[in-house]
């Protein structure tokens, strides 16, 4: 017996790349979103160190050639140090674009002195604001966020995954 017939094949591979890329980025955005709320978190765990909330509320998350998830952030009372309202504080721009295959994802801050509260200080700017002599120990809000929950953070990335 012989069978005549068409066969039609369709190409569909690129939509299906896109629709992975598409599920990246969003598994990699809400991972983004979980870490800077536990960054935020691990800032609250010296709560000495919070004075304005200017900091805690410029943490933030961008997606790979994206731009930060919230744009512009301001404290949440004046300092009690000077007694002024600290300006408010915006992102611009884009995340460093991925190359080739790899989907990243950064959380941060551009709070000037974010360096010092991360990583301590014994002098400077920070010390004499805070009329500290001794040395200010650090609180690697950032990388403790990181380091502390990696595997709840590649639990939102699968569950996001999964989920499509």
């Amino acid at each position: 017996m012989k069978i005549n017939g068409v066969v039609d094949i369709t190409d569909n591979s690129a939509a299906i790349i896109a629709a992975v890329e598409a599920a990246a980025e969003t598994a990699l955005d809400a991972a983004g979103m979980q870490a800077a709320t536990m960054a935020a978190r691990e800032l609250q765990k010296s709560p000495s160190r919070i004075d304005t909330g200017l900091l805690k509320n410029s943490i933030t998350w961008a997606v790979g050639g994206k731009p930060a998830a919230i744009s512009s952030y301001s404290a949440e009372r004046p300092s009690k140090y000077t007694g002024k309202m600290p300006d408010p504080g915006s992102y611009s721009g884009t995340a460093p674009a991925d190359s080739g295959k790899t989907k990243s994802v950064y959380i941060g801050t551009n709070v000037e002195y974010a360096i010092y509260v991360h990583d301590g200080a014994s002098s400077g700017f920070l010390s004499k604001l805070l009329g500290r002599k001794n040395r200010m120990a650090p609180n690697r809000f950032l990388k403790n966020a990181i380091m502390n929950n990696k595997g709840e953070l590649l639990d939102i990335m699968k569950r996001t995954l999964q989920n499509g």
